[in-house]
């Protein structure tokens, strides 16, 4: 097989965002941004460097919570904020389940859930583990269950004869 990367989109998807890690990202951004507004009238440079972390923050949720799940034939891709992405070859996916929303906030491995509902456990060969949050969690597991199935390689000489 070849090492180059295949671009077809089998399946696209976006993460679900619960109403309460709203509520948590939008009240870390306004308690900073608030403060700011505070310090304006007794210390100049702390107003500042509240501003100045008001907009840390609202960059750093925008470059790390992830905006789309992407299942193409050779690899599974998480797209972050900006030009920022994971990419994670199917050969390297053991499985992809549901799994309890617990792991959502307490999970040895990478976190990228957005919702306690929807929760999908992506446990891999090498590296870390990781956990994600697709709006339609169905589809997707059966999207990317079916591309695994097709990196089987007895499944891909019958299929590219």
């Amino acid at each position: 097989m070849s090492m180059m990367k295949t671009n077809i989109l089998l399946y696209e998807d976006t993460p679900k965002y619960d109403s309460s890690l709203k509520l948590i990202l939008g009240g870390v951004l306004a308690l900073t941004f608030i403060l700011g507004i505070i310090f304006i009238s007794q210390d100049t440079e702390a107003a500042l460097a509240m501003f100045g972390i008001t907009l840390f923050d609202a960059l750093l949720f925008k470059a790390i919570l992830p905006r789309r799940f992407k299942i193409f034939e050779d690899r599974l891709k998480i797209l972050l904020g900006g030009p920022l992405a994971i990419n994670i070859p199917l050969s390297n996916i053991v499985e992809a389940k549901p799994v309890s929303g617990r792991k959502a906030f307490a999970y040895w491995g990478i976190r990228f859930a957005t919702s306690t509902r929807h929760v999908v456990e992506i446990v891999r060969k090498k590296g870390l583990n990781l956990v994600i949050s697709p709006r339609n969690e169905d589809m997707f597991l059966e999207q990317l269950n079916q591309a695994l199935k097709l990196q089987s390689p007895s499944i891909r000489k019958y299929i590219y004869r």
